[in-house]
């Protein structure tokens, strides 16, 4: 674990900029699966500022994209795709930890 507390506001940035990166590698790939799913992510982590709520979307998204509901999120094709896939991934799991603060 980090020394440094993570901030609702640091995670939900570090998630923002991860979806960023997915929704960039899609479109230059042309994947519509991960650019659909960069924009639900998007509505899911819009405004979020509060620790519950955070936890509340990552682990929803964790679970749509990574454990069904979306298909194959994690198949990807290219060193490109499974760079972002992963720090996505990373992201997300560090939204769901009960080791958030408030700024």
């Amino acid at each position: 674990m980090s020394p440094k507390p993570r901030t609702v506001e640091a995670v939900r940035d570090e998630i923002i900029s991860a979806v960023t990166e997915v929704r960039s590698v899609a479109r230059l790939e042309q994947d519509n699966q991960r650019a659909h799913a960069a924009d639900w992510l998007d509505e899911q982590f819009a405004g979020i500022t509060n620790r519950r709520v955070l936890r509340g979307a990552a682990a929803n998204a964790l679970g749509s994209l990574y454990r069904g509901g979306m298909g194959s999120f994690q198949d990807v094709g290219t060193e490109a795709s499974s760079r972002s896939v992963k720090r996505l991934y990373r992201a997300l799991r560090r939204g769901r930890s009960w080791f958030l603060r408030h700024s």
